[in-house]
């Protein structure tokens, strides 16, 4: 796995340096946003996840605002002629828009990464010519598709069982929950720094095996890489608008990690 990513002579590289801790991790993030900003030839790339989501939930939502929400008032009430059925129809119909709205838009977020893929592939390939990474290994499309859902995969089995227990204590324990909430941030956070170095780790052809043990070798700097990203998810459709810089920042970390790891 080191090897993937060892630095050529001609340009000395993170391994000479001391292995990244937490806030090299908390740091990849702000670094990833200034790198986004600074690259003028990055910015169409960087603002295609907030295309995709626009170009997919704005007809859709047009048709559960113009087509979904009246078909639905008609089915549930066809006849109302007195007055409050008039306004139930149009209390169902506009309900029904909304659910469709809110619906189109889920479905636009959780589609935008999976199509926005080979713009965020080119963030990375930015970031690593910046930091004078040597040319990755040609692999074919079916083995890095594989790789990624591999790594999807892999992090379903790293944060379902934390999830799991807490839901458990909470059920069982009355009160426990309030007191575990700060800590069912833990697999939010593994779960972001997962899936965003999914990005760089998945065109390096790091299989999830050797994930495991980068994770197991260094877990501070990805821990503090995905609080900081978890933290600003907080913010209504925040992590739409920093994925690209998520990928950046994960493409840094993964620079820092891969070598000493």
């Amino acid at each position: 796995m080191s090897s993937s990513l060892a630095t050529s002579p001609a340009s000395p590289g993170p391994a000479a340096h001391a292995a990244p801790g937490f806030w090299e991790g908390v740091g990849a993030v702000f670094g990833g946003i200034r790198f986004v900003i600074e690259r003028r030839d990055c910015w169409f790339a960087a603002a295609v996840p907030c295309l995709v989501v626009a170009l997919i939930a704005l007809p859709l939502s047009w048709l559960a605002i113009g087509r979904a929400g009246p078909w639905l008032a008609d089915w549930v009430l066809p006849d109302a002629n007195s007055w409050y059925a008039v306004g139930a129809h149009a209390l169902v119909r506009w309900v029904g828009a909304a659910l469709g709205v809110y619906a189109a838009f889920w479905s636009a977020f959780l589609t935008a990464p999976a199509l926005s893929a080979p713009a965020l592939e080119h963030l990375v390939r930015a970031q690593e010519a910046a930091l004078g990474a040597p040319p990755r290994p040609q692999q074919s499309f079916w083995f890095e598709l594989w790789c990624g859902i591999e790594a999807q995969l892999g992090g379903l089995v790293l944060a379902l069982p934390l999830w799991l227990v807490y839901w458990l204590v909470g059920a069982l324990v009355p009160g426990a929950a309030l007191v575990l909430l700060p800590f069912q941030a833990l697999p939010l956070a593994l779960g972001l720094a997962w899936n965003l170095l999914d990005y760089p780790l998945t065109l390096r052809g790091v299989r999830m095996r050797a994930r495991f043990a980068l994770l197991r070798a260094r877990p501070a700097p990805v821990l503090g890489f995905g609080l900081c990203f978890a933290l600003a998810t907080w913010i209504p459709g925040a992590a739409l608008v920093l994925l690209p810089a998520g990928v950046v920042a994960a493409t840094r970390l993964a620079w820092r990690l891969l070598p000493v790891a």
